[in-house]
């Protein structure tokens, strides 16, 4: 029987390898392509999409929050491959946390000495990413990879 994880395991798979031979007749070499811009303006429209579809009774709006997650959880994977992050990454920075009060662990980042040992050195420009969302009825997608 296959874990939860191995879909995602198999999707992050399938996304390096996307990044390591890039095809332009594929969604996921187009977002990277794109960088954080088009990677991140996805990410927000999911992200509403997600929330928009949470407050759909039934189980028509169960299955569409389900659809929704899923394209979240894909445009977040492509947004760790583009900033050389895995699920291992993700797994570790949870397991770090398993345990502490999450109002702890939020504050502790508020420090000054926190702050200061997460800091770049060198600061750069940011962009900031702006979407509209404008709800609307999707049918259902074909694979994007």
């Amino acid at each position: 029987m296959p874990t939860a994880s191995a879909p995602l395991e198999k999707l992050e798979r399938t996304i390096r390898a996307r990044a390591k031979k890039p095809n332009a007749k594929s969604y996921t070499s187009q977002l990277l392509a794109g960088g954080v811009e088009k990677i991140g303006a996805k990410i927000v429209e999911e992200a509403a999409e997600v929330v928009e579809a949470a407050a759909e009774p039934g189980p028509a709006g169960r299955e569409h929050f389900i659809r929704e997650v899923g394209d979240l959880f894909y445009h977040l994977l492509v947004m760790m491959n583009h900033k050389n992050s895995t699920l291992g990454d993700i797994e570790t920075e949870l397991a770090r946390r398993f345990g502490v009060s999450g109002l702890e662990e939020k504050a502790a980042r508020k420090t000054p000495a926190a702050t200061a040992a997460t800091k770049p050195t060198k600061k750069r420009p940011t962009k900031k990413v702006t979407t509209t969302v404008t709800p609307i009825k999707k049918a259902k997608r074909k694979s994007r990879l």
